[in-house]
């Protein structure tokens, strides 16, 4: 019994070989978001680990509903690459939509009214619908506020997941909250509403309101795995979503280092070659051979729209989601303004389908001007 409940809220030493920290800055792909049978996945989690480390990930976190798995217990992918990293994680989940990944944490975080006091893993998933079924009087800010200060607390970084996902959080919900600088800006799950839905406009346009109120905040793409399996647009499958970190070596410190200064692009396809966002300059390169590889193994869920243009399309944002420049090709570059609240860029991938204008992104972390 005892031994159960280790397993389930007590972090042991992550697994990977960290690269020589002296090396010269690399990308580092990786996934902040998915889930396995300790939550609501379908897959035990050696096999989650498993297809992403064969699908050539570099690090990876566990985030099952209010579980803090011991990744020193899964089962380890036979022929264990050097360059693939467990870093610990959980998605604390609450009522009224409010959920928070954990990311790189030292211990479980719970949620709001968590007793935690069942030992058994039925009874603890009993114990955690009852807790989220009981009424609450407090609002979307103060539960969100709750999960950053416990994350930050357990040594992680908080990220905002999917806030158009179910009755979802609106702008005036995030703004109140302290110390919250990440926003799940892209989820592939098929029950989130990235492009806007009734009541919410996109998250891309949430996240702009936000950086135009002065909020220092930075965007993540992930999967939200519940399904191992790729290419069923119903499911929340695989490798939808992903970002990319810049990082002089492989070990979580290095990556939560990264991250936490917004040294990462976010993407559900296209990849970039040069990625320089600074307040001097701004450049971006399109990985043109790696786009389409990533195009064609992986599945990120397009944007359609009844126009577009097609091929590549790169966009420098500003202030209230102004486009500040705009050009139609792999490669482009922009010098910030005085007037330039922040700048970020949007790489759009565009083809016509009978179903419209697909349009794949990578979207950029803000570099803050003034």
């Amino acid at each position: 019994m005892k031994k159960l409940v280790l397993l389930f809220f007590i972090i042991l030493p992550v697994f990977g070989i960290s690269s020589n920290k002296k090396s010269k800055q690399q990308w580092y792909k990786g996934n902040t978001h998915c889930h396995s049978t300790i939550s609501d996945g379908d897959s035990a989690p050696f096999k989650v680990v498993k297809a992403y480390h064969d699908h050539g990930y570099n690090f990876l976190l566990l985030t099952d509903h209010n579980f803090l798995v011991d990744i020193d217990t899964i089962q380890k992918p036979q022929n264990l690459r050097d360059d693939f990293l467990m870093i610990p994680g959980e998605e604390v989940t609450d009522k009224k939509s409010v959920h928070t990944t954990a990311f790189n944490i030292s211990k479980y975080v719970p949620f709001y009214n968590d007793q935690n006091k069942a030992t058994n893993h039925q009874e603890r998933i009993k114990e955690i619908r009852a807790a989220l079924k009981a009424p609450s009087n407090l609002s979307k800010t103060d539960l969100l506020q709750i999960h950053v200060d416990g994350i930050i607390e357990a040594g992680g970084i908080p990220f905002l997941n999917h806030p158009n996902f179910s009755e979802g959080l609106q702008v005036s919900d995030i703004l109140p909250v302290t110390n919250l600088h990440h926003i799940e800006l892209y989820n592939g799950h098929p029950g989130v509403a990235n492009w806007g839905k009734e009541g919410h406009i996109s998250v891309e346009a949430k996240w702009d309101e936000l950086l135009s109120n002065g909020a220092k905040i930075y965007g993540v793409a992930a999967d939200d795995m519940h399904d191992l399996n790729t290419g069923v647009p119903k499911d929340a499958g695989l490798f939808r979503g992903w970002t990319m970190v810049k990082s002089n070596s492989l070990t979580p410190e290095a990556i939560h280092e990264s991250i936490t200064s917004g040294n990462f692009y976010s993407t559900n396809s296209v990849t970039l070659k040069t990625c320089t966002i600074n307040a001097k300059k701004c450049k971006i390169k399109v990985d043109k051979a790696t786009t389409q590889t990533e195009i064609s193994k992986s599945f990120g869920v397009p944007r359609i729209d009844k126009t577009g243009e097609i091929g590549y399309t790169i966009e420098f944002i500003g202030n209230n989601g102004t486009v500040l420049s705009k050009t139609n090709d792999t490669k482009a570059s922009y010098t910030p303004k005085n007037g330039d609240k922040y700048v970020r860029a949007r790489i759009t991938y565009c083809t016509k389908t009978d179903k419209g204008f697909e349009k794949l992104f990578a979207w950029t972390q803000p570099v803050f001007i003034n």
